[in-house]
């Protein structure tokens, strides 16, 4: 997953901070605060950055994977699922939701949660 996080999350996230207007116009999406969608944009990156450093240390990195894995839970139910309930669902929200649940089933099957529920001995 962190090579799949490295080439997927940092260039859309370079791609969003050096060209939005590009990446809004070719996913059809609204106009938007460009400083949160920076936020998005930077936050990508930095999965992509951090996830270099994965490929050395699978274990010691592992945060990065189990951030991914919960954020995009939360968005998909707390997002995702309301505002298309209120609005309907548009193409650009319904791609975004099929990455993110690859993403989600990636990161499931990768995470090793033995590992990460175990407790330290002393």
């Amino acid at each position: 997953m962190y090579i799949i996080t490295i080439l997927i999350a940092l260039s859309i996230g370079l791609i969003m901070l050096i060209a939005p207007s590009f990446m809004i116009a070719l996913f059809s999406q609204p106009a938007q605060d460009l400083y949160i969608y920076g936020v998005a944009a930077a936050i990508w990156t930095t999965f992509g950055l951090l996830s270099i450093l994965g490929l050395r240390d699978p274990i010691k990195y592992m945060p990065i994977l189990l951030f991914q894995f919960i954020y995009k839970l939360i968005w998909i139910f707390a997002v995702f699922l309301p505002n298309v309930v209120v609005d309907g669902a548009r193409f650009d929200t319904i791609f975004l939701l099929l990455v993110f649940i690859l993403f989600i089933v990636g990161d499931f099957l990768t995470l090793p949660f033995k590992e990460l529920l175990k407790k330290k001995s002393e």
